[in-house]
């Protein structure tokens, strides 16, 4: 069912109160979020708790403009209402519950944004902390991985591309662990995963696809679609654009209801 943010967010009130918590932590990506949150969490006298996850890490300096973790107040719900109904949820916000210390709950997560694979050799940021990258970055995790990912976390909360609630259970045990001191390891397959969620939204972008272009009736589809696109270019072992695309293209028309072919336009 579709939701607007703000009775979604009533919602997780509710899971609140039904928990038992009076907070609700949000991970909130301030990457290219058009919004002054800084600088209005700065001017309240009664601020929500506040971590910039990118601190401590090597992507420090652009902390400000990366995964930020609030602990909201019952007693600050209006001011979270007045953001939550400003912004786009379904790029910027991923809800959680957990009844862990804040510092500890912030060090849990940040010890989660850095990946390694290439045996160590390459690093970079794992963009759990996307509502759109979330479950992504889950169903490619180990067991072992997942299980110390979600053991801060009774259950995950999001709005997703169609603006459907959607949630996931965690893994939650009381805090007796020390946070992840080295980078989550990927093998190849791990990363190949990913990237194909990441290839998979390009293709959309750069073909300014929407559902209805292949039989579908939810952006959810499409992007899901597309990603199986990218693994079967994978399975067959195509890395050059020149042979990728033309059978990514190809796949797509044997595996859709149909394709409409339209002149390309740009997506808002």
């Amino acid at each position: 069912m579709h939701k607007t943010n703000a009775h979604w967010l009533d919602e997780l009130w509710v899971n609140a109160q039904q928990l038992q918590h009076q907070h609700l932590d949000l991970l909130i990506d301030a990457t290219s979020l058009d919004y002054p949150l800084l600088q209005e969490l700065a001017e309240q006298t009664d601020a929500p708790k506040l971590a910039k996850l990118f601190e401590n890490t090597p992507e420090v300096a652009i902390a400000d403009f990366g995964p930020l973790l609030l602990r909201v107040e019952t007693s600050q719900r209006p001011w979270l209402k007045s953001f939550i109904s400003a912004v786009d949820c379904n790029k910027h916000v991923v809800a959680l519950f957990s009844p862990w210390d804040f510092e500890a709950l912030a060090n849990h997560l940040r010890g989660f944004l850095q990946a390694q694979w290439n045996q160590g050799r390459s690093e970079g940021v794992l963009r759990y902390y996307d509502p759109r990258m979330l479950l992504p970055v889950v169903e490619t995790l180990t067991p072992v991985q997942s299980n110390a990912f979600h053991a801060a976390v009774i259950s995950w909360h999001w709005l997703d591309r169609d603006q459907h609630p959607q949630s996931l259970p965690g893994n939650y045990v009381r805090h007796s662990t020390v946070p992840p001191s080295a980078p989550v390891m990927f093998d190849h397959p791990q990363v190949a995963n990913l990237l194909a969620w990441s290839e998979a939204d390009a293709y959309r972008i750069d073909h300014c696809a929407i559902p209805q272009h292949y039989g579908l009736s939810r952006n959810e589809s499409l992007i899901r679609h597309l990603y199986r696109s990218q693994l079967a270019a994978n399975q067959k072992g195509l890395k050059e654009p020149e042979e990728r695309e033309p059978f990514i293209d190809q796949w797509l028309v044997e595996n859709s209801a149909f394709v409409i072919d339209e002149p390309v336009r740009e997506l808002i």
